[in-house]
């Protein structure tokens, strides 16, 4: 489950930004919260802000650190570094920008990041620590790097040979040591975390891809057939989804997506080309499916503009199967920026679950969480008071 993360110089977040996923001592929806050892962890965070504050960056930023982690070990040496530094600056050109994620897992919470420019990873980093709330546990280098220069824990050599043994002749500078030890493991540290990884998914609103709904639903399991029962809720009408395979002389494959509704002058079925279904229909096709997965693997899902074309007890609807125990029961984690202030309110999340990202007139973005106002009732009208303006994060008009 992922902790925090903290990254800093990318697009429009110049200093140091946390989101913290670590729930505070507020008591509100504590059933909610995920409890490990002791501690309890958010399964939901909401994000706000005017249009063009940052809250799309944010997510971006996520998407940028697992991404590299992923894929850093293909990486063309004769290219750049796909970085974004602060965009309002030529300065931010000239220094690192920094990412990193703290992480629980089996009994330990990892730290893991690193720093880099467009030429070269600068740092990168990974320590460990037991994951407990009533003892201090003490930190422990598994390695740490400078540039070339990678040094082991003691108790990690067998990481350092398979580096060393993959890095002798060949140029490392802009090739992560997690991503390339990892893929040489079968099982171990770095596995596992490149694993954890590997379960990030980034969504954005008007970029949806409609491959990984048709790959997940064309496997016909139980996930397609709770796609099936679930998508009725969100269209009545809408007796299910049929994909069509078609492959064409050139082995090139193609698939006729359809709503299948039916028919009232009989008792057959209509099928609708997907395109010609609703806007929020075509949504819920296009995110769905890969909620579902997600619930049913764990790991972090990101979405941008989870609320657009969706009505509010639909979009609470996905929120709150986050929340329930008895369908998050491998402690998936979902985090989306929203405009909608339907679930900006004490009935439904807790103040450390809501964010907001505000910029400034130097186009600095700023993250900040409401349970850094420390004067706030828990029973306060949170929408009421956001809207006004208290919180800032709100357009100038």
């Amino acid at each position: 489950m992922l902790l925090q993360f903290k990254f800093k110089n990318h697009k429009c977040f110049l200093e140091e930004n946390i989101l913290d996923l670590m729930a505070t001592k507020e008591k509100r929806h504590l059933d909610s919260t995920i409890d490990i050892n002791g501690n309890k962890i958010l399964p939901v965070v909401e994000i706000h802000g005017a249009n063009a504050s940052g809250k799309s960056s944010l997510l971006e930023a996520m998407r940028f650190m697992f991404k590299m982690i992923k894929s850093s070990s293909r990486i063309d040496i004769n290219n750049y570094l796909p970085v974004k530094p602060f965009l309002y600056s030529n300065k931010p050109f000239k220094q690192n920008s920094e990412y990193e994620i703290s992480i629980y897992l089996n009994d330990y919470e990892y730290r893991y990041g690193f720093s880099l420019n467009l030429d070269c990873i600068e740092e990168e980093w990974l320590y460990k620590k037991k994951f407990s709330a009533t003892s201090v546990a003490s930190q422990k280098v598994v390695f740490e790097r400078y540039k070339d220069e990678v040094s082991f824990g003691s108790a990690y050599n067998k990481y350092e040979k398979t580096w060393n043994l993959f890095c002798s002749d060949i140029n490392i500078k802009k090739m992560l040591v997690l991503s390339n030890v990892a893929i040489k493991e079968e099982e171990g540290i770095f596995r596992s975390i490149y694993d954890f990884a590997s379960k990030f998914y980034f969504s954005v609103e008007n970029i949806f891809e409609k491959r990984v709904s048709i790959r997940l639903l064309d496997e016909k399991s139980s996930l397609y057939d709770k796609f099936q029962s679930i998508i009725k809720e969100f269209d009545p009408c809408l007796v299910g989804i049929d994909i069509d395979e078609k492959e064409s002389d050139t082995g090139d494959k193609s698939y006729n997506i359809m709503g299948i509704h039916k028919n009232i002058d009989n008792d057959d079925f209509t099928a609708i080309p997907l395109e010609q279904e609703s806007a929020g229909t075509i949504k819920i096709f296009n995110i769905l499916p890969i909620i579902l997965k997600n619930l049913e693997v764990g790991g972090v899902l990101s979405i941008d503009e989870l609320d657009i074309k969706l009505h509010p007890l639909l979009f609470k609807k996905i929120v709150s199967m986050y929340m329930d125990k008895k369908i998050n029961k491998n402690n998936a984690q979902l985090i989306y920026t929203a405009h909608s202030t339907f679930l900006f309110n004490s009935d439904t999340l807790r103040r450390d679950q809501l964010y907001l990202v505000d910029k400034n007139s130097e186009g600095k973005a700023n993250l900040y969480s409401l349970s850094e106002f420390r004067k706030l009732r828990v029973d306060a009208d949170y929408e009421k008071k956001y809207l006004s303006g208290q919180f800032g994060a709100i357009p100038f008009i």
